[in-house]
């Protein structure tokens, strides 16, 4: 599984002149806009949350923000460059602009643009999808369900307007459409708890259940007759799985189904999660049982990985961006038992873990030993110092790329780094501030 990279310069932009396919890998060359000193390009296929943090592909552009990546590619897959989410096939050979701050002023030309140009406008799962973290929540249970279901018909329109895309991507993402509005269904329950928030509790409640009344029928009919293993390269599809009634289908099926949850559960579950050394290698027995050979192989691999880099080891540095614009680092906490939240604001269970976080940082305000930072991945300033603004948070409020976090093989939010005063990782996947153990944790610590 693992795939090796060439990393090249790419000298001016021209959308034209494009070179003899190569059908064994597909590349990319152009401009990142937005970006910074990196970007990566993710597997954002099955495998997702299995790869190791090595595994995905640093793009260094130059100084002009231009570059080039070539990819060996034996089939088509789904990958994400910042916030816009790619579907490259062997053979792929496109010019394109890519803007980390809005997918949808993306530019693709070439072979494979057309479905890439398709994706620039797909939602995001983990704002709930066709709410977009909560803009979309109409007034009424009603206005609400109908709004989605409208969004979902445009989609599939506008999908079925496509000429020139394979089935298998025209599939694919049909059936994308059908689990994004499941998503949309299912996290209206946050968002109005959110968007609510200064409602009477019986005004949020009375919300969700006429909404809960009305859609479970809807949902109901999206999830019969949806289970198909080939969904799992997509990642809302992932994200609904435990909606889906896996008992009725075949026994391939079945199978199919079985390996990616078992290699899935181990490797974020088990083997990420784990913070002695000296255990991770035992997990290869589990791996063993594994009859697929694709997650076999990645969750090998993971296995070295982890080996490199973990609990009790010297926490490895980084900059960040301050409120004022200004740069700063990690490092510059030494010291100080250092508590990190990493979060965004399109994230709804970040945002549910505000509030907690604020008490936190209250009942050690005064211990100068502490320090309790937000860490935000937001793509850009505007979209966080506005979150900020309408919040007033106290303490330190911090923003970076999501990027310059893959040492610490940050893949989903929220999620916590606690590290000690001798700036050792204590924990690289630290208990979440409403944790009860995570008051525990640190009385332990600082006794």
């Amino acid at each position: 599984m693992k795939q090796l990279i060439i990393i090249t310069t790419f000298i001016g932009l021209s959308f034209s002149g494009y070179a003899q396919s190569n059908l064994h890998s597909a590349t990319l060359k152009g401009k990142l806009i937005h970006f910074g000193a990196v970007a990566t390009l993710e597997d954002f296929s099955d495998i997702q949350h299995m790869v190791p943090k090595s595994f995905n592909k640093v793009i260094v552009p130059e100084v002009d923000s231009t570059f080039s990546i070539t990819i060996p590619l034996k089939t088509p897959g789904y990958f994400r460059l910042g916030r816009n989410k790619l579907y490259l096939s062997p053979g792929d050979n496109m010019e394109v602009l890519v803007d980390q701050a809005d997918a949808s002023k993306s530019v693709f030309k070439g072979r494979g643009s057309i479905a890439n140009n398709y994706l620039r406008n797909v939602p995001f799962p983990k704002g709930g999808s066709f709410l977009e973290a909560g803009k979309h929540l109409k007034s009424t249970p009603e206005e609400t369900l109908a709004f989605l279901l409208l969004t979902a018909r445009q989609k599939d329109a506008s999908l079925a307007e496509l000429k020139n895309i394979s089935p298998i991507f025209r599939k694919l993402e049909k059936a994308r459409n059908r689990a994004d509005l499941v998503k949309s269904i299912q996290a209206v329950k946050t968002y109005a708890s959110y968007k609510m928030s200064k409602e009477p509790k019986e005004k949020i409640t009375d919300y969700t259940t006429r909404f809960d009344n009305l859609s479970n029928p809807v949902k109901d009919s999206l999830l019969k007759d949806f289970v198909d293993p080939n969904y799992l390269q997509i990642e809302v599809y992932r994200d609904i799985i435990e909606e889906l009634d896996i008992s009725k289908t075949s026994p391939a099926n079945k199978q199919a189904f079985a390996d990616w949850n078992n290699a899935f559960e181990l490797a974020y579950q088990k083997i990420k999660p784990e913070s002695n050394k000296a255990i991770v290698p035992g997990f290869k027995k589990d791996i063993a049982n594994i009859k697929s050979k694709k997650y076999r192989d990645i969750l090998n691999l993971l296995i070295l990985d982890k080996l490199k880099f973990g609990n009790g080891d010297t926490a490895i540095d980084f900059i960040v961006k301050n409120t004022d614009g200004s740069q700063t680092k990690l490092s510059g906490l030494k010291g100080k038992l250092i508590y990190i939240d990493i979060w965004a604001t399109w994230c709804g269970p970040c945002l549910a873990e505000m509030p907690h976080l604020e008490e936190l940082k209250k009942k050690y305000s005064l211990r100068e030993d502490i320090a309790i930072v937000s860490l935000s991945v937001d793509d850009n300033d505007p979209i966080w110092l506005d979150n900020l603004q309408k919040r007033k948070p106290d303490g330190i409020q911090w923003r970076i790329d999501r990027a310059k976090l893959t040492d610490y093989g940050v893949e989903t939010i929220p999620r916590y780094i606690l590290i000690d005063k001798s700036f050792k990782v204590l924990e690289m996947d630290a208990p979440r501030a409403s944790d009860a153990k995570l008051a525990g944790l640190f009385e332990k610590i600082l006794q």
